[in-house]
């Protein structure tokens, strides 16, 4: 099986070399950046995230990890997207950013020569088996922490054995990763609920409705794919006279998404310019915060076409503005569920039953985030203690 993988792993690196010879492809890619660096010297605890919301989360993990942390060595973030790699940069963290390398065994061998970890921190579900293998070859024991993890499809044959600590979001996405990893891995393994949240639990500040919200209704990274739905969201809001804030997922979709809205005659204006029966388009990276702080709802995008994925529908219920989702919550199936279930948000089956939705009261949403902030609290402590061993 592993000679399977080192095939496969090879074919990557091959394909990759001939993509980076493609200018379209290299330019919006970084091709060579990932194959060949050049990479940061080291040595560095790395922390890899796939793309923005998980990389928010590592960047947040990073600042405590540096309070909290005797002797935190330098860290190194990497990532998938390569307009994230910007944004870490620019987010004001003591971090050095980087795009990830290939999971190609001659970028692995220069990438770890070169930035010479220490352990690795993965975020959610980023178990890459050229990753895993790479820190078990040059360290003595588990050296990977998965945390906020969610496990769902299972690669046969891949070895966990590198992978010392294990903080699931779920219990289902616990059970299914001991299920395939019981075997080759002493992980100390725990349901940690979803790191998303740290920056809540550790501002110990409860959760409150925006004071003066101007915003009726925020459309949270939105993908033009789920145009169908969202336009019919948006035409009933501004129909009401109501002001809509709309945030793509993609910057290099926002002017798609505005001629879209231009076709439909809907006013549309630039963040941070709110009007009534008008849409405001975020055209720029890290505005959420700012957004939901005077926003009365929010509908998170991601879930309203097949095959996305549900964005973060954590950041506004921790900001205490009523939140939704829509049919489609590929990887969170499990936790929307749950939160629908205990009344925290709701989930539209259709875009036509937008303007009826339920709006969930703040006291459920209140009491449900405390008792994840117990498990998120009582994890990550568990991952300070297994890197304080790991570090030593």
């Amino acid at each position: 099986m592993f000679k399977v993988f080192d095939i496969a792993r090879e074919a990557l690196g091959s394909v990759a070399k001939v993509a980076a010879k493609v200018p379209a492809i290299e330019n919006k890619y970084q091709v060579k950046a990932r194959l060949r660096g050049p990479w940061p010297k080291g040595p560095f605890l790395w922390m890899h995230g796939a793309s923005l919301g998980e990389c928010k989360m590592l960047l947040n993990l990073a600042k405590f990890l540096k309070e909290d942390l005797p002797d935190c060595p330098r860290l190194l973030v990497t990532t998938q997207k390569v307009e994230v790699v910007s944004y870490i940069k620019e987010s004001g963290v003591d971090v050095v950013a980087h795009i990830a390398p290939v999971d190609a065994p001659a970028t692995m061998k220069s990438f770890i020569s070169s930035v010479k970890p220490l352990g690795l921190i993965l975020a959610e579900n980023e178990l890459w088996p050229g990753y895993l293998s790479s820190m078990m070859c040059i360290s003595t024991r588990p050296s990977v922490a998965l945390v906020s993890g969610r496990f769902h499809r299972v690669v046969p044959g891949v070895d966990y054995s590198a992978i010392g600590f294990v903080s699931m979001q779920t219990g289902s996405d616990l059970s299914r990763f001991f299920s395939v990893s019981a075997r080759s891995s002493n992980s100390r393994m725990m349901i940690g609920g979803d790191w998303k949240l740290l920056p809540w639990i550790r501002s110990v500040s409860s959760v409150a409705a925006p004071e003066n919200p101007m915003v009726d209704t925020v459309f949270v990274s939105m993908h033009i794919q789920e145009w169908a739905s969202l336009s019919l969201m948006i035409l009933s809001s501004i129909k009401r006279g109501e002001s809509v804030v709309l945030m793509p997922r993609r910057l290099s979709e926002v002017s798609e998404f505005r001629k879209a809205l231009l076709d439909r005659d809907i006013n549309v204006v630039d963040w941070p310019q709110v009007q009534n029966g008008a849409v405001s388009i975020v055209n720029e990276f890290g505005k959420t915060k700012d957004v939901l702080a005077v926003s009365k709802s929010a509908v998170v995008g991601g879930s309203f076409a097949r095959g996305l994925g549900v964005h973060d529908f954590w950041e506004p219920l921790q900001n205490g503005v009523a939140t939704c989702v829509g049919p489609y919550v590929e990887g969170q199936k499990e936790t929307v569920a749950m939160l629908v279930r205990e009344g925290v948000i709701a989930q539209l089956q259709s875009a036509e039953g937008f303007s009826e939705r339920n709006k969930p009261d703040i006291r459920l949403v209140r009491s449900f985030l405390a008792h994840e902030s117990a498990k998120i609290s009582d994890s990550y402590q568990q991952l300070l203690d297994f890197l304080k061993i790991l570090l030593r």
